[in-house]
């Protein structure tokens, strides 16, 4: 059994700071096998963002896998959005924008999704697709197969379309490559759910872990527990003015056969102090 630590759109330069240190401390309590950051790592991609970026990431208990989101390039420097976008990010937190992870029961690869020819809207980029099909490909049979992405091809919790060129090839191209699940962002709002086209794979949404930009009442994170045909998604959420994270929603979802189903909300167990 693994358990992953979800984060997104951290927004680095427009950060709530007295949410950060209560946010360390609840990572190193749920003791995950591995943080996920699926994008957003800083407001607008300068130097000292990435720096505290990286700090904070530093102070993480476990392994992190990270892909940059939109907001990781540079927005009104052209030349250097076009010619090195990821510059800043690969001095941050290495050469690698599509990390890949294996744990004991989960191969988790990362995507790039961040287009600079778009303002804020993704792309899932040939190359990238190639890269996870051949992940998945070698990887053992009963692993979950797992991929971490900033936009995802799904409509936002609000119903707002996904913001990804193409969703309903990216949504087909995700199935045929072997996803099971896919760990995503960029909407500030947490959502969970499947495609009707694309049954057997189950989104996972976070929305803002420690930002001020959120466009719902709290800022929250997930803890992402994989067991054998079970995968169960816990909230940790923020309101504005509260010290800290408390428990919110879980949902688990099983996969009997080759679509996902939502299973009957359980008494949710608390971090070990």
């Amino acid at each position: 059994m693994s358990r992953i630590l979800h984060l997104s759109d951290v927004h680095f330069g427009a950060v709530d700071d007295r949410l950060v240190a209560p946010l360390i401390d609840l990572a190193h309590r749920l003791k995950p096998d591995l943080c996920v950051i699926s994008g957003d790592l800083t407001q607008r991609a300068r130097p000292g963002q990435f720096r505290a970026a990286r700090a904070f990431v530093d102070r993480l208990p476990a392994p992190a896998l990270i892909v940059p989101g939109n907001h990781d390039m540079p927005l009104r420097n052209l030349p250097l959005r076009l010619l090195a976008p990821f510059a800043a990010y690969r001095r941050a937190f290495g050469p690698k924008l599509e990390p890949l992870a294996h744990l004991s029961d989960a191969v988790v690869q990362g995507v790039n999704t961040a287009n600079p020819f778009a303002w804020k809207s993704g792309l899932l980029r040939r190359r990238s697709l190639q890269r996870l099909t051949d992940s998945f490909a070698a990887a053992p049979p009963g692993l979950w197969r797992m991929v971490v992405m900033h936009h995802a091809p799904v409509p936002a919790a609000d119903g707002t379309a996904a913001d990804i060129a193409d969703p309903v090839a990216v949504l087909a191209a995700l199935a045929q490559a072997g996803a099971d699940i896919v760990l995503s962002g960029h909407t500030h709002m947490p959502h969970t759910g499947f495609a009707e086209t694309a049954a057997g794979v189950l989104f996972l949404q976070v929305g803002t872990a420690i930002s001020t930009r959120r466009k719902t009442d709290s800022n929250d994170v997930a803890l992402v527990t994989l067991e054998p045909g079970k995968v169960t998604v816990e909230s940790w959420l923020a309101s504005p003015g509260q010290p800290g994270l408390t428990p919110g929603p879980s949902q688990s979802y099983t996969r009997p056969g080759t679509a996902w189903q939502k299973l009957t909300k359980s008494e949710r167990p608390q971090p070990t102090h």
